[in-house]
């Protein structure tokens, strides 16, 4: 059977190596003697983890993080060997598996701590978590400081368990208004910290700020930061455009399916939810909801075909979206442009993200 099917007929997306390695540069300048984490979870945010970790590694990143064990196993057989952490929890099977491929655990509570000793089968490496105020994961230091670190020293007190590490997540670092909650939940880390250096614990790496922390908050970079969407040419907020000399890394193109002209009044899609005012000229697209297109933004969404912008219309299909190109020489066949540039237009994540009422992270992982 001949599979040569040309991989290009109907959707692909474009990842710029050069692009995210100048990325990481920006991030490791800003972080000036801090050690780098590249995160890599969900994919590399949709750029393919693998392909994303052999560049930064090249490029000298220190660390790297993914989600699920799977994520980090998949690193290790492609031959990455920089230091891993594993920011999710790992199910009970997986933990002999992890520690033998030296993937170092995020530890949330003292329960995890005994089972990751019980189960490892050798030395493992973790993080503690602390939860500084995003009620997610991690040990309680907002009822107290102090009760977190007689925890804390009670998982360290665990045969065959090294601490590696110490990290918080901020929920709110990249929303001014919001500074004084950042700053109380970097206090809570600090204070931690503190309470473990009276009980004679030293913590070799402490890692709080994230992507929006790098590029604003100096004070929090300590002794490693934590790389995310601004390594794939994001900010991390609208507002925030412009911080960090970022580039966008992804690109996503599809073709013209059909081009066909519709008369006034006639409706297109689902729904029939656009109606055209004057006689039209409709491209139909091979790409939809099921490929990571938002559907939510449906009538609203801006393409690019031959340098020039075009407005999607009617609602995003599974696999089909249709534009106005009235007016345009677009015939079947012709690239069109969903993410990235064309010409002197360019379309970003954030762009397709706001319209969708969605955020960049999201359709890029998708």
């Amino acid at each position: 059977m001949n599979h040569d099917i040309e991989r290009r007929g109907r959707i692909w997306a474009e990842v710029d190596l050069d692009a995210l390695v100048h990325n990481y540069r920006s991030a490791q300048k800003a972080a000036g003697d801090a050690k780098t984490l590249a995160v890599l979870k969900a994919n590399a945010y949709g750029h393919g983890a693998v392909e994303a970790a052999r560049a930064l590694s090249a490029a000298g990143a220190d660390y790297f993080a993914v989600a699920a064990p799977c994520e980090a196993v998949e690193l290790r057989e492609a031959g990455i060997g920089e230091p891993i952490i594993l920011l999710g929890i790992a199910p009970d099977s997986d933990i002999a598996q992890l520690a033998a491929l030296n993937i170092e655990l995020a530890c949330p509570s003292v329960d995890h701590a005994r089972k990751f000793a019980a189960l490892a089968g050798k030395m493992v490496r973790v993080h503690i978590q602390l939860d500084t105020g995003m009620s997610r994961l991690g040990f309680d230091t907002v009822s107290g400081p102090a009760q977190a670190a007689e925890q804390i020293a009670e998982a360290a007190s665990l045969s065959g368990l090294e601490i590696a590490g110490m990290f918080t997540h901020f929920c709110v670092s990249d929303t001014r208004e919001e500074d004084e909650y950042t700053l109380r939940q970097f206090a809570l880390f600090c204070e931690t910290r503190d309470e473990l250096q009276k009980r004679g614990i030293s913590i070799p790496l402490c890692h709080c700020a994230n992507s929006a922390a790098i590029l604003r908050f100096p004070q929090m970079r300590l002794d490693m930061v934590r790389e995310g969407i601004i390594l794939y040419g994001v900010a991390p907020d609208d507002w925030m455009d412009g911080m960090g000399d970022l580039r966008p890394v992804m690109s996503v193109r599809t073709r013209v399916m059909q081009v066909k002209e519709i008369k006034a009044g006639t409706t297109v899609g689902y729904g029939r939810t656009w109606r055209a005012e004057r006689d039209t000229r409709v491209a139909t697209l091979g790409i939809g909801y099921a490929d990571g297109y938002p559907r939510g933004g449906s009538n609203k969404h801006e393409l690019l075909v031959n340098g020039k912008r075009v407005r999607q219309i009617g609602r995003v299909c599974m696999d089909i979206t249709m534009m106005d190109v009235t007016g345009l020489d677009v015939q079947q066949g012709d690239v069109v442009t969903l993410l990235g540039t064309d010409g002197g237009a360019c379309i970003t994540a954030s762009d397709v993200a706001k319209t969708a009422n969605t955020i960049a992270h999201e359709f890029l992982c998708n």
